[in-house]
């Protein structure tokens, strides 16, 4: 479960979709002048370096931000995902979710950053400093654990990113489990779930994600998931796509969601859609 490294992945198809969604429940916890609270279950390196080892192998970032990165936008939420990664892409870096959540989050907002890879850890507390934010708590722990031990915050306002690896069949019930746990104490949560979509190459996690959302779902609260494919899903076809299940979205996130996707999926691919889909209208 520690052999996961995000940097072979930084930057594909998989962040665009999750990162502009974070970024959207985070404008909109914003337009309040009240402080709230952000949790990364699973923050990896905080930023990432596009060419070096890692991020050069596979070159995923080419199938996702790159593609989109010189895009004139016309969404207001696709214009300050765009504004915020390029920042960092005229250094050919990547911002992880941590490096986004630290740009985006005030001096009265509370960020908690949780990575339980030793060297990923270790590179996360170097991101936060070198982006200049010596406020966030890093934590070297497991996420699940860390999110349930800080919930709720005080006071109540806040969201949580939930980005496993996946890596293990129990991972879908761990995040089940967590969130059960965090709405348990927290009903107000907004909380938002990646999963990745699989074809019958990948066994017994082909369809897993989809039985997880359900379950998400029939825990009460209003939510919905978006899915972005880029290749079709033949047996063989690996992870041919990604989604987010959305709990206690703020209002009209689906619509920005669709504004911004409208925009960026033709970029994506011939084969490229995404759909949008209510689980829960409400409690």
């Amino acid at each position: 479960m520690l052999s996961y490294q995000h940097a072979f992945h930084a930057g594909n198809h998989a962040d665009v979709i999750k990162h502009l969604c974070w970024m959207g429940v985070i404008s909109h916890l914003k337009k309040k002048n009240k402080p709230f609270t952000l949790y990364d279950t699973h923050s990896g390196a905080g930023l990432y370096q596009l060419d070096d080892a890692l991020a050069s192998k596979n070159k995923e970032y080419e199938s996702g931000v790159d593609k989109v990165a010189n895009l004139s936008a016309n969404s207001p939420l696709l214009q300050s995902y765009l504004s915020l990664c390029n920042g960092f892409l005229s250094d050919r870096c990547y911002p992880g979710s941590p490096a986004i959540s630290a740009k985006l989050k005030r001096d009265i907002d509370v960020l908690h950053l949780m990575e339980l890879h030793p060297a990923e850890h270790e590179k996360l507390d170097d991101a936060m400093w070198q982006i200049g934010d010596s406020q966030s708590h890093v934590h070297h722990r497991d996420g699940y654990e860390g999110l349930i031990a800080l919930t709720p915050p005080s006071p109540n306002r806040g969201a949580v990113l939930i980005d496993p690896p996946y890596e293990k069949l129990s991972e879908y019930q761990d995040v089940v489990s967590a969130v059960k746990k965090v709405l348990a104490r927290w009903q107000q949560a907004q909380m938002v779930v990646w999963y990745p979509l699989l074809s019958q190459r990948a066994g017994a996690k082909s369809g897993a994600s989809q039985q997880m959302c359900q379950s998400l779902s029939a825990l009460g609260k209003p939510c919905f998931i978006i899915e972005l494919t880029v290749e079709e899903n033949t047996a063989d076809a690996g992870m041919y796509g990604s989604g987010l299940c959305v709990i206690n979205p703020p209002w009209q996130l689906d619509v920005s969601m669709r504004e911004a996707l409208d925009e960026i999926t033709p970029l994506l691919g011939s084969n490229a859609a995404y759909t949008l889909t209510w689980l829960t209208t409400e409690e």
